[in-house]
Parts: structure tokens; C-alpha cells; sequence
């Protein structure tokens, strides 16, 4: 009985900073999945990383304003991981805007489940594709070995390393831009040169609508060159998410 507060208060802490990298983390911290689900995936990890990590989890704080300020912390740790992890997410949401304007199907809209909005078509297919990947290849086993980790980076009760933090995550705002162009560095091509190519077919006969005419083989050539260059694209963009995952552990 003696132990018991100390433990509630192990479990609590690393909840805290678990539970809130879930509600950003991809896949299951989408808004598609029920709150509840994602507080138990958050609390059954907290349960196993409790006892590995209880070492480095400071004393009970004194008084209830120490209290709420320990948590507060962990709360965004958590939240600045999961945000980092979302951020390069975002660049599939990119590609497939790109795609679409490049394909001239940029108007195509399809519902995105990890967005729970309207999006481009492209974009979608692309979000889920990465989703299933992310999963099937096991990666999201190093985020949650880094999130294990990250008691050992963000030790508890230490002051937060806010210029890291800041760092971090610019780092994944400019990475996740440039994988949004490898993924979609084909299409680019394409449109530069279809769009070239029918400028000068326009300026020597203006007579012919030859965007009209041109509308169909610009959006089949689209979508075959997009069909055959994705894959190595998400290729790109999967290792790119497993080296941010290492970079945790």
C-alpha cells in the first residue's frame, strides 16, 4: 500500500505522455477512431512502459501546482512527438494535390477518413496507401518503442528542451515538402511538358481548342504515369517515416 501512490503516479505520467501522442499519432490517432479506443491503446501501453521506465520518473510532487505542472509537460511531449509523426503524414495529403493538378483532375474530390474532410482524390488514395504500409511493414512498432525511448531524451521533471523540440519539428515541416516532390517528381515532369508541348500546338493553330481536345489524354497519361511512379514514391516517403521512427529510439 505503500508503493501504490508512486505507481498510480508512474502510470499516470507516462499515460499522459502516451495517451496524448495517440490522439495525434497516424492511423489510430485518426478522427475516424473512437476517442475510447484510442485512450485504451494509450492506457494498455502506459501499463507496459510503466515498469521499464519507473526508474526515471521522479517522487510525487509536494503540492498540487507541481502536480499539474509535471503532467503538463508530459501532456506536450507527447504532443509535440505525435505532431512531428503527423506533419510527414501530411505530405501524402501534398503529393496528392500535386498529382491532381498535374493529371488536370485537381477538382476530383473523395472523402478523407484521416482528415474527416473532402480532399483530392489523389490525395486519399495516397493517405490510405501509406496508412496500410506504415502497418504492414511494422513501422509503428518504432514509434512506440520510441515513445518507450523518449523517457530517456524528455527525462520527466527536467526542464523541457524547447529549442529541440522547435528544431524537430521544422525539420519535419521542410521534410515532409520534399517528399511531397519525390513522390510526385514524374507528374511535375509530365505537366511541364504536356503544358509546353500544347502552348505551342495552341500558338500555331489558335483555330483548334486543343485544351479541349487535349483534357482526355492529359488525364489518362496522368493517371497511368501516376499508377507506375507511385509505388516507388511511397517507397521514398516509407523510408523517410522509418528513419524519423529510429531517430526516437
Amino acid at each position: 500500500m505503500e508503493l501504490l501512490p508512486q505507481t498510480v503516479w508512474v502510470i499516470g505520467i507516462v499515460f499522459a505522455r502516451v495517451g496524448a501522442l495517440m490522439m495525434l499519432a497516424p492511423g489510430i490517432g485518426d478522427q475516424f477512431v473512437p476517442p475510447r479506443a484510442r485512450l485504451m491503446v494509450a492506457l494498455f501501453l502506459a501499463f507496459a512502459i510503466a515498469p521499464v521506465v519507473s526508474s526515471k520518473i521522479p517522487p510525487i510532487p509536494a503540492d498540487m501546482g507541481g502536480l499539474f505542472l509535471a503532467i503538463g509537460k508530459e501532456i506536450l511531449i507527447g504532443l509535440s512527438l505525435g505532431l512531428t509523426t503527423r506533419i510527414l503524414f501530411s505530405a501524402l495529403a501534398t503529393a496528392g494535390a500535386i498529382a491532381g493538378m498535374q493529371t488536370g483532375l485537381g477538382m476530383a474530390m473523395a472523402f478523407d477518413p484521416s482528415q474527416q474532410q473532402q480532399g483530392a482524390v489523389f490525395g486519399t488514395f495516397l493517405a490510405l496507401l501509406g496508412t496500410a504500409l506504415v502497418f504492414q511493414t511494422d513501422v509503428h512498432h518504432l514509434f512506440l518503442t520510441g515513445a518507450a525511448r523518449s523517457f530517456d531524451n524528455f527525462l520527466p521533471g527536467k526542464p523541457m528542451p524547447l529549442g529541440d523540440m522547435a528544431q524537430f519539428s521544422l525539420q519535419a515541416f521542410s521534410q515532409a515538402f520534399s517528399l511531397a516532390i519525390q513522390i510526385t517528381a514524374p507528374l511535375l515532369l509530365f505537366g511541364i511538358i504536356i503544358n509546353v508541348a500544347l502552348g505551342i500546338i495552341n500558338r500555331v493553330a489558335p483555330a483548334i481548342q486543343v485544351f479541349f481536345i487535349a483534357q482526355p489524354v492529359q488525364v489518362l497519361l496522368g493517371i497511368m504515369l501516376f499508377a507506375i511512379t507511385a509505388g516507388a514514391g511511397m517507397l521514398v516517403w516509407l523510408e523517410a517515416i522509418a528513419t524519423a521512427g529510429r531517430s526516437l529510439n
